[in-house]
């Protein structure tokens, strides 16, 4: 079982990497069910930039709310001009927005239920392989440790709440809970030492790592 289950994580990583290295595509996890059933939560979503649209495509797309972008994935319903009218299929009665070919990030070729699940503990993996031979040492993590770790998400592209939250106040709370672990340390270093691992645990799992990947490609 143990060996069939290493297995399956093995190919997930070599496909997840495959498809990262493809200038032409683009993958993204669904976490709404605006598109359910045609595209379930947890889907990892595959986006070619370059395939024609068509009106019934499903796209994904940019949306800037308050400084911050976002990407959605919604059906395209209408075309006009080169103005896409696109919409949820939970909201078969509603409007829909208008999206400008320039906000357009490509057409969804591929939708493949569950894997968006396997992404995410794909993306936890450098988190289980930095941590867990540091934490076995004397002495644990260790303050300059975690401070560089939780010091990450500033530079790099982050996913999930981090992303929400954005770089600099992601980065604020992490460092601020591993300032507030240095200060425990004085009187109780186990503590501060949870507090380390979890401050920097948190902080490289919030890390987008297929794209860091794509920054390579």
């Amino acid at each position: 079982m143990k060996t069939k289950l290493l297995a399956i994580f093995i190919i997930t990583v070599i496909i997840l990497t495959s498809i990262s290295l493809v200038d032409d595509l683009r993958m993204f996890r669904i976490v709404s069910p605006s598109m359910e059933p045609a595209v379930p939560v947890g889907s990892l979503v595959i986006v070619s930039q370059t395939e024609p649209i068509e009106v019934g495509d499903v796209v994904a797309y940019e949306l800037e709310v308050l400084g911050r972008k976002y990407t959605v994935v919604h059906r395209v319903v209408d075309i006009e001009d080169g103005v896409y009218m696109v919409k949820a299929d939970v909201d078969a009665s509603g409007l829909g927005e208008r999206v400008e070919a320039g906000r357009i990030i490509g057409k969804a070729v591929l939708v493949i239920p569950y894997l968006g699940y396997l992404a995410g503990a794909f993306i936890a993996v450098p988190a289980i392989i930095i941590l867990i031979p540091i934490i076995g040492k004397k002495g644990g993590l260790g303050f300059p440790a975690a401070a560089f770790i939780s010091f990450l998400p500033s530079v790099l592209p982050l996913q999930g709440l981090a992303s929400i939250l954005g770089n600099i106040y992601f980065t604020t709370i992490m460092v601020g809970a591993v300032i507030v672990g240095r200060i425990i340390e004085l009187k109780d270093e186990d503590m501060a030492e949870i507090i380390y691992t979890l401050a920097a645990g948190v902080s490289v799992v919030s890390i987008n790592v297929l794209e860091v990947v794509r920054w390579f490609a």
